[in-house]
């Protein structure tokens, strides 16, 4: 028997979904029976226990306390354990989301002479009675308590009553009445959310009753999540170390009335801090640049009439009135639909729209970007228009509660500020205990105390670098501005640290791999598959197949503009574009063509028919939808020229294309049609096949190729999607991610970093990840020791965009919350910019540690100069001012241009940059030991030849002084690279040109001019005093130099 299906012609094209037994819309004189009445009391006397006058009845204990610290009680609650349902209900019941701990199952909570912990283990567990009533199942057994519950109380004593959650929103308020509203049945919903009576969604609330929960409730508003204030970015210019230690050198030194060193030293301090400041400032501002304004009004019924108010205005009970177009002002129970379609992609990462329908009810664990009965805050309507009940509002949105999850992250501290942390007290103990020996030494010779306590302070400064945070600040600072010329944005200058130690970067699919929009990426023409991109023309294509693909389109033009832009599902907009391109008159074919009916595919239906009046032939059936439904309709095929037989093997032939089709990730959509002289009914058997279409949303160019630079650089690529696992899959294969490790599906696994940790070690990605899970991956691949890199554009995305040591949003198509809680900001949103990121990051690692370790050289040379002088009992070899001025010169403009140093050949192709060894590993400290040695012996050789021909006196120091600060200066000529210098082959760097021949000009000065000698305590020199400086000034360059050429 044939299968066929006759469709007569509607009116107006239209029709409502409405799942069977789901209730009509309400009229002011419709009330629930009195039988369903006293099931809603039941649900609401359950939900807020002594709220009734009538004593509660006993409840069984379902929360124990398992640790008390002064008020604070740590109580678990059973089933709390991994079950976000109920944790939303405890959130929605008043409890601080904050303080509940999913992996523990345990709540924090502070406790009073009046509510006391029995008090609130019977509160929590009336919460979990009737959490597990409200969703229609016994309560859930999750972690059983160790300790034994106490018996029940008795009839007479009443269940606690809810405490008031903060914000003034009291906890009998209606809209905390169903923390789970995608699985209870649309009755039970309207009477919970609706208080004394149930909600009437064909007017909607009272304008008197929106207000009393406006004002119980408070705004629909979540907290701006926005960038780092003014004062913020200060503050963490004084975090680190280095900073303290030099704060606290200042202070000591005003302490012994050393002023001239403390003024030193707080200038270093305030243009450290001003740098930085600066730096952070401006990228901040670049990128609240990017930051759109959103929409910010939402349609509701309000008396039953239909307003337009300001979206922090919509309360929990408003029905809100969906359109094209329109964001979704707050979570909402879908109760009337009309082709609704919700793009989610900021939500869940799902680039397809998700069609809504009023569904009886979900399953309680359906993942949020299933659960087609709901609506959500910061969404928006793609097509068709509805109904929908307001259940959640602000921070008990699912927005909301992603956004908490964000504000819990934390990213790890850099590996550069550990090791500049702990280089730093190094050299502060070795300095202290340097001071005091010297101080201790000179004291036993007889010396006075207090030259000698000043001596020693100057010392101590000395030892410290100053350059060493002000060098760091200034290296990252250029490298974000370097990294701006490439429109990359970074918000922190600790971004440009961890970059070059990235070994793992996880991408998120939609929006980042993808273009977030729909487009034809395939078609069969007759029995070949052709597949688009890559600058590939299109097949010519049939009228007839133009013909369907227009007239079979549910798009309109916005509000009858023909000038407009398109609206409704973007694979329709996809389609119709392409057959546009392909010569389709849109205005011609529609009024040679009026639409005499239309039915839209529906689950159970899955294609789409409308009936069209034709002048040449009567009536044309078009038909689009899912292949094989429609194949199975099908007699003919048009070969392009004429029609055919559909035989038995071409069947095949064309499933087998669906199936490739579909494999590619594509959304296949069938074409076909049939005229037919009778204008009464259409008759959907007997079609001619026309041919399939596949849509998807494409790629972004170039990713294969960046996949390989990625591995090439020994970083491993990732892919975390809210995706089906098919398409992830298809995504992967096609970008070169499919290699020997499998993709996961997410939501079969644990939320839980510690359990999921050989699997992100074994994965090239996961699918169906929720924002949870996301933030739990990337803290997973932290926990195995991997700093990981992030790239989001979603709202999904936020919380693990926070966590990851390197967050990386897209400028275009990210959300404000995935730019806040990024630290860079891709302008042109493709992700390969990140390896210039890389390049730049690797560099700076680089460039730090050669100015580290030239800054920590030439301060031990000051000090050990000093003491080995003081031990042999030398007069002092420089005056402390001397000391100071040699410190301050060579130690940051140098040591700063040396952080200037151009990319070295090939960064990328070597392995991530690692301070697992330290940021000077053994070697390296034998080689600062070996250079500080030769500018300690230089100087003290120099100091030598003065006292012997001078004596101990001004000329002397004057000599130290001078070939010491020299010496320095003409070693950060061989700090530049590991290679011999007279190897060539290095760019040039003329910032080091620059500060190594300034500051020997200013060094000269210091002896010949008048005021500097003064202030210094210095004496003019004569040719032979010059000759002997310079000698022994290049000791410590031709030292190093040999070594190099010997490979020490």
């Amino acid at each position: 028997m044939r299968n066929e299906h006759t469709l007569r012609r509607f009116d107006d094209g239209s029709v409502t979904e409405r799942p069977p037994g789901a209730p009509t819309p309400r009229t002011g004189s419709n009330r629930c029976s009195p039988g369903a009445a006293d099931g809603v009391r039941e649900v609401m006397q359950l939900s807020y226990a002594g709220r009734s006058l009538e004593p509660a009845m006993p409840v069984a204990l379902h929360a124990t306390v398992t640790s008390r610290r002064g008020r604070s009680l740590s109580v678990r609650v059973r089933g709390l354990l991994r079950n976000p349902g109920l944790a939303d209900h405890l959130a929605a019941a008043g409890i601080d989301p904050r303080q509940i701990r999913l992996d523990t199952g345990t709540v924090r909570i502070g406790a009073t002479p009046q509510r006391d912990a029995e008090y609130w283990m019977r509160w929590l567990s009336a919460q979990v009675d009737a959490h597990s009533a409200t969703a229609g199942r016994e309560p859930a057994t999750g972690a059983r308590s160790p300790v034994e519950a106490r018996p029940p109380p008795s009839p007479a004593r009443r269940v606690p009553r809810p405490p008031a959650p903060a914000g003034g929103a009291r906890l009998d308020a209606p809209g905390n009445a169903v923390p789970t509203p995608h699985c209870v049945p649309i009755d039970r919903l309207l009477a919970a959310v609706g208080g004394q009576a149930p909600i009437d969604v064909a007017r909607g609330l009272t304008s008197e009753d929106a207000r009393a929960r406006l004002q119980r409730d408070g705004p629909n508003e979540i907290r701006d999540v926005t960038g780092r204030s003014a004062v913020e970015i200060l503050a963490g210019q004084f975090r680190s170390v280095p900073v303290a230690l030099l704060g606290g050198s200042g202070a000591l030194a005003l302490a012994t009335r050393a002023f001239a060193d403390a003024g030193a030293i707080g200038a270093v301090l305030a243009a450290n801090a001003a740098l930085g400041f600066a730096t952070e400032r401006q990228a901040e501002e670049t990128v609240s640049s990017l930051r759109k304004l959103g929409p910010r009004q939402g349609s509701v019924l309000r008396d039953g009439v239909v307003v337009t108010i300001d979206a922090c205005e919509v309360v929990v009970g408003d029905v809100l009135v969906l359109e094209p177009g329109h964001p979704v002002p707050a979570d909402a129970r879908v109760v009337e639909s009309h082709r609704l379609a919700a793009n989610e992609a900021a939500l869940t990462g799902e680039s397809l729209p998700v069609r809504k329908a009023p569904v009886e009810s979900l399953p309680e664990d359906t993942p949020l970007g299933e659960r087609r009965n709901m609506v959500f805050l910061g969404t928006v309507v793609s097509g068709g228009a509805g109904r929908a009940v307001v259940v959640a509002t602000a921070e008990r949105a699912a927005l909301g509660r992603i956004r908490q999850l964000a504000q819990g992250a934390e990213a790890p501290e850099t590996q550069l500020q550990q090791e500049l942390d702990t280089l730093g007290r190094r050299l502060a103990l070795g300095a202290a205990a340097a001071c005091v020996g010297v101080f201790a030494l000179g004291a036993l010779r007889g010396r006075p105390l207090l030259p000698l306590l000043r001596t020693a302070v100057s010392l101590g400064v000395a030892a410290i670098p100053e350059g060493l945070p002000t060098v760091a600040t200034s290296l990252l600072a250029s490298s974000v501005r370097s990294l701006q010329q490439r429109q990359v944005y970074a918000r922190r200058l600790d971004a440009i640290e961890n970059l070059g130690a990235v070994d793992t970067v996880c991408f998120d699919k939609t929006g980042t791999l993808t273009q977030n929009r729909m487009s034809v990426a395939s078609l069969t023409v007759g029995t070949d598959l052709v597949v688009l991109g890559d600058g590939q023309p299109a097949p010519v294509i049939p009228q007839a197949w133009q013909r369907v693909a227009v007239l079979c389109n549910s798009v309109e033009r916005s509000d009858g503009d023909a000038a407009g832009p398109w609206e409704g599902s973007s694979t329709e907009i996809a389609l119709l574009e392409f057959a546009l391109a392909q010569g389709a008159d849109y205005d011609q074919l529609r009024r040679s063509h009026p639409l005499l009916g239309v039915r839209h595919r529906s689950e159970h239906h899955p294609y789409m028919v409308t009936l069209h009046d034709s002048a040449q032939s009567g009536l044309l059936v078009a038909v689009k939808g899912r292949p094989d439904e429609v194949l199975a309709r099908c007699e003919t095929w048009f070969d392009g020229r004429r029609a055919q037989a559909l035989k038995p093997v071409l069947r095949r032939r064309l499933l087998k294309l669906n199936e490739a089709m579909a494999e590619r990730g594509d959304r296949v959509l069938a074409l076909a049609f049939r005229q037919h002289p009778d204008r009464n009914f259409g008759d959907t058997a007997g079609l001619c096949w026309l041919g399939m279409v596949g849509l998807a949303d494409p790629l972004r160019p170039d990713l294969p190729q960046m996949v390989q630079r990625f591995r090439a650089a020994g970083i491993r690529p990732m892919m975390i999607t809210g995706d089906q696992p098919g398409t992830a899959r298809a995504v992967a294969e096609r970008i070169g991610l499919d290699g020997e490790h499998p993709l996961l599906d997410a939501a079969q696994m644990p939320e839980s970093a510690e359990l999921i940790g050989d699997a992100v070690e074994s994965a090239h990605g996961f699918a169906r990840t929720s924002p949870g899970m996301k933030l739990e991956i990337v803290r997973a691949l932290q926990q195995r020791g991997h700093v990981v890199a992030m790239t989001g554009d979603g709202i999904n995305d936020g919380p693990a965009l926070k966590a990851a040591d390197v967050g990386v949003a897209m400028g275009v198509t990210g959300t404000d919350f995935a730019h806040a809680m990024s630290d860079l900001v891709l302008r042109d949103d493709h992700p390969a910019a990140m390896l210039a990121a890389i390049e730049q990051g690797r560099t700076a690692f680089v460039n730090v540690r050669k100015s580290v370790r030239y800054l920590v050289s030439t301060n031990l040379s000051e000090l050990a100069a000093t003491t080995v002088a003081t031990a042999i009992g030398m007069p002092e070899p420089f005056d402390p001012l001397a000391l100071l001025w040699t410190n301050i010169a060579t130690d940051i403009w140098p040591a700063i241009a040396l952080g200037l140093e151009p990319p070295e050949p090939g960064i990328l192709e070597r392995p991530p940059v690692s301070l697992h060894g330290g940021l000077l590993d053994r070697r390296e400290w034998a080689a600062v030991a070996t250079d500080a040695g030769t500018m300690t012996l230089a100087a003290l050789a120099s100091f030598g030849y003065g006292l012997a021909r001078y004596g101990a006196g001004p000329r002397a120091r004057t000599m130290a002084f001078m070939t010491l600060t020299s010496s320095q200066l003409l070693f950060a000529l061989a700090m530049r690279s590991s290679r011999p210098l007279r190897a060539g082959g290095l760019a040039p760097n003329p910032a080091l040109r620059r500060a190594v021949g300034w500051t020997l000009a200013a060094q000269a000065g210091t002896v010949l001019l008048p005021f500097a000698r003064r202030v210094l305590r210095t004496t003019p020199l004569g040719a032979m005093d010059v000759l002997v400086v310079l000698s022994t000034a290049a000791m410590p360059l031709a030292a190093r130099e040999l070594l190099k050429e010997r490979g020490a």
